[in-house]
C-alpha cells in the first residue's frame, strides 16, 4: 500500500546533515519500497538559495519526508555510487511522494523540476556541492548554472504545470530539455 512508514527519526550533525537513527521508507503506486537504511545522511533538501524564494528551504514543507527518501536514492551522503538512470527514477518518486504528502500539482510539477535539474546537473558535473559539518558550500558560477536551467526549464513548461495534471507529458518535456 503507498505511503510513507511514518516520519523519519534523525539526530543532526553540523548545519544541514542529518542521519536516520531508524529505517525509512516510501512505498510507491507500482508497490516499491524504497526503503532508506539506519545511518542514512540526508540534508533536507539540495535546492540552491537562490530557489529558496521559489521553492522553499531544506526540511519545510510537504516535500519533506520525499526529500529524506529522495537523498538517499539520488546518491547524496552515505550512497554515493548511484547511477543517472537511478536518479531519475528517484526522481520521478520524489514527485509521486510529494503528491502523496499533499503537495499541489504545481508545486509538485516544480519541485520535479528543481529535481531533474539537479540530475542534470550531477551528469553535467557543473554542480559539486560539499558537505561538512559546518556548511555546505556552491560556488557561484555553479549557482547560476543550475539557476538558469532551472528558470529556463520552468518557462518551458508554464502551461503545462498551469493545465490539467499530466505527469507524462511534463516528464516527456523534461527529459527533452535536461538531455540536450
Amino acid at each position: 500500500m503507498q505511503g510513507f512508514s511514518g516520519y523519519p527519526k534523525t539526530r543532526w550533525d553540523g548545519y544541514r546533515l542529518m542521519y536516520l537513527t531508524e529505517e525509512f521508507y516510501f512505498i510507491d503506486k507500482s508497490n516499491k519500497k524504497w526503503e532508506v537504511p539506519i545511518g542514512a545522511e540526508v540534508n533536507g533538501a539540495t535546492i540552491p538559495k537562490p530557489l529558496w524564494s521559489t521553492i522553499g528551504p531544506p526540511f519545510v514543507g510537504a516535500y519533506r519526508r520525499a526529500s529524506v527518501v529522495h537523498d538517499y536514492f539520488v546518491g547524496e551522503g552515505s550512497n554515493p555510487n548511484v547511477t543517472y538512470e537511478e536518479r531519475r527514477l528517484a526522481d520521478k518518486m520524489f514527485f509521486e511522494a510529494c503528491r502523496f504528502d499533499g503537495c499541489s500539482w504545481k508545486f509538485a510539477a516544480l519541485l520535479y523540476m528543481g529535481v531533474s535539474v539537479g540530475s542534470w546537473a550531477s551528469k553535467k558535473q557543473v554542480r559539486h556541492t560539499r558537505f561538512n559539518k559546518e556548511m555546505i558550500s556552491m560556488s557561484m558560477a555553479e549557482d547560476d548554472s543550475v539557476t538558469q536551467k532551472f528558470e529556463e526549464l520552468t518557462s518551458k513548461t508554464e502551461d503545462l504545470i498551469n493545465g490539467e495534471e499530466n505527469f507524462e507529458a511534463l516528464q516527456k518535456l523534461v527529459e527533452a530539455e535536461i538531455n540536450k
